[in-house]
C-alpha cells in the first residue's frame, strides 16, 4: 500500500467516526426533546413554570463575595452523601442552618468549635445526616481565609458565566479543570472533584449540571454514556447537556431540571403528575 493510499484511508476512517458521532448527537438530542415534551404533559401549574423561571433567570451575581461562596458551599455540603433533599431543603429554609454559623460571616466561621456546635445544636441541625460535616465547614472557612479569596481566584479563572457557542463550552472546561488544580492544591475541603465542583459552579449561576445519580441515570437511559460512574462519563454527561443547550437555546440547568423529574428525584417528583411516573411504567 502506497503512503498516499494510506492517507486517503485515514481520512475516510475520520471522516466516517465524524459522520457516527454525528448521528449519534442528532439522536441524543431528539430523545432530550421527546423527554423534554413528555414531561411538559403532566407539568403542574404554577409551581412548574415557577421553578422552571427562577432556573432561568439566575446568573452569577458580580456582587459574590468569601462570605457568600461560604454560604453557598455550606449548603452543598448540608445536601451531600445522600442527605433527604426535602429534609435539608426545610432546614434551610428555616434559617436555623445560617445562624449556627453566623450568617456565614468568615472572621466569625473561624473561630467556631464544631464540637461545640455538634453538643448544642445537632438535634436541630441533624436532617444534614452527618455531624463531620460541621467540621468540613469550619475547616472551609478556614482555608478560604487562608488563601486570601476564593472570589478573587473564581474570577481569575475566565470560566464563561453563560454558555452561548461551541467555544464557550472550550473555555468552561479550561477554567474548570485549572479552578479544580487550584482547590486541590489548596485542600479546599468537599470540592475537590468533579461532581462537587459542578456543583457550586451550577448553584451560583454558570451554565452546567450536577452529574449525580439521577442525573447519571437518565444520561445512561439516553445512551449517552455507557456507564453511570467515573469522572469521563460525569465530564461526557455534562458537555453533551451543554451542547445540547446550545443547539436548542436553553439553559443547561433547565435540562437539569427536567432529568430529575424524569427519574424522580424527591424534590422534583412535585412539579409533575403521578400520571407521569404511571405512564413511564407503561412505556417501560
Amino acid at each position: 500500500m502506497t503512503v498516499n493510499a494510506k492517507i486517503f484511508i485515514d481520512i475516510d476512517n475520520l471522516i466516517g467516526k465524524v459522520d457516527r458521532l454525528k448521528k449519534t448527537k442528532t439522536k441524543i438530542f431528539n430523545d432530550i426533546d421527546s423527554l423534554i415534551e413528555r414531561v411538559d404533559r403532566f407539568k403542574i401549574e404554577p409551581l412548574f413554570s415557577e421553578e422552571k423561571s427562577k432556573r432561568e433567570d439566575k446568573s452569577v451575581s458580580p456582587l459574590l463575595d468569601d462570605n457568600e461562596i461560604l454560604r453557598t458551599l455550606s449548603h452543598l455540603i448540608a445536601y451531600s452523601q445522600f442527605s433527604d433533599s426535602e429534609n435539608v431543603e426545610r432546614l434551610l429554609k428555616s434559617g436555623k442552618y445560617d445562624k449556627v454559623f453566623e450568617n456565614f460571616d468568615i472572621e466569625k466561621v473561624v473561630k467556631l468549635n464544631p464540637c461545640d456546635i455538634a453538643d448544642n445544636h445537632w438535634e436541630s441541625l441533624k436532617g444534614i445526616r452527618k455531624q463531620s460535616k460541621l467540621f468540613h465547614i469550619v475547616s472551609l472557612a478556614r482555608k478560604i481565609k487562608q488563601i486570601g479569596s476564593f472570589a478573587t481566584i473564581l474570577n481569575g479563572m475566565n470560566i464563561p458565566k453563560t454558555i452561548k457557542s461551541d467555544n464557550d463550552i472550550k473555555d468552561f472546561w479550561i477554567g474548570f479543570d485549572k479552578l479544580l488544580v487550584t482547590l486541590k492544591d489548596n485542600k479546599i475541603p468537599f470540592f475537590q472533584s468533579t461532581i462537587p465542583l459542578l456543583h457550586f459552579l451550577l448553584d451560583i449561576g454558570y451554565d452546567c449540571v450536577k452529574p449525580d445519580l439521577v442525573i447519571m441515570k437518565v444520561a445512561k437511559k439516553l445512551e449517552i454514556v455507557d456507564r453511570e460512574i467515573g469522572d469521563k462519563n460525569f465530564r461526557q454527561t455534562v458537555r453533551i447537556i451543554q451542547e445540547y443547550s446550545v443547539s436548542r437555546q436553553i439553559r443547561p440547568t433547565i435540562v437539569d431540571f427536567y432529568f430529575l423529574i424524569d427519574e424522580k428525584q424527591s424534590g422534583a417528583r412535585k412539579f409533575v403528575s403521578e400520571d407521569f411516573y404511571a405512564q413511564q411504567k407503561t412505556i417501560t
